[in-house]
Formats: C-alpha cells, structure tokens, sequence
C-alpha cells in the first residue's frame, strides 16, 4: 500500500514539474529563433536532404510552409525547423516544443537557462550543421 501511495505521490509530483517547466517556457519573450537569408529550389532540396539525414521528419506543408519534427515527447522534447519560401528569400524557425499535456510553450534553441537544455543543445547542433551547409552563419 506504501509503495502505491508514493508512486501516486512521485506521479503527481513529475506532472506538476512538467507543466510548470511548460508554463515557464510559455513565459519566455524569445519563442524561436528566427533566420532569413537568400535561397531557391536547390536549397529546399538541400534541406530536405539534411532533415532526411538527421531523423527530422515532414510534419506539415501548409501554404508552402514546411515543419520538419524530431522526437515523440516520450524522453526529450521534440525538436522543429519550420521552412517558409518568399520567392527567392527563404525564413526559417528553429525551436523545442515543451509539452506538459495540460500547458504548451515553445522555446528558441538560443535561450539561456537551463529550461529543456539537452534538446535544446542537440537541435542546435543539427540546425548549425544546416546553416553551415546552406553558408550561413550559425546560431548564436
């Protein structure tokens, strides 16, 4: 009976650590980090070839916008590259989603603290390994 007691109690307890940290990345005025630069078809190919090659999949394609996503929410947050063409310019959003199944809130890979850092570090690596493909400069 004990042991059901504090498994409900450690229960409660993580849910709660996992909506605050939600709650706390929802609070944050720096959601994404956000890139723009000159690009055509060679670099969507481009990136579609570097999401193929580091386990980011296609999520979405809305009004030319594309989302690639990696992780399931079940260990680390998931991490997203959102793609958007405007002609011959090219804008992108690198985030982590933080997920406490109650609260949601999106937190740039470039954030200080130690909010979600593990993801956040290796979205980061991955996204400067893009922009260093692409000639851009990495993210700060």
């Amino acid at each position: 009976m004990r042991i059901l007691f504090f498994a409900l109690v450690g229960a409660v307890i993580g849910f709660a650590g996992i909506n605050l940290m939600a709650y706390l990345a929802r609070g944050k005025n720096n959601p994404f980090d956000r890139r723009e630069f000159p690009g055509g078809a060679d670099a969507l190919a481009r990136i579609d070839a570097w999401a193929a090659a580091n386990g980011y999949r296609r999520q979405a394609d809305q009004d030319g916008r594309r989302v690639y996503r990696k992780g399931l929410n079940l260990l680390t947050s998931p991490m997203y590259l959102e793609v958007e063409p405007h002609g011959d310019r090219i804008a992108t959003r690198s985030f982590v989603r933080v997920d406490g199944l109650i609260l949601k809130g999106d937190l740039a890979l470039a954030a200080d603290g130690p909010l979600a850092k593990v993801p956040r570090v290796n979205a980061q690596k991955a996204h400067d390994r893009l922009f260093a493909e692409l000639g851009r400069p990495t993210l700060p």
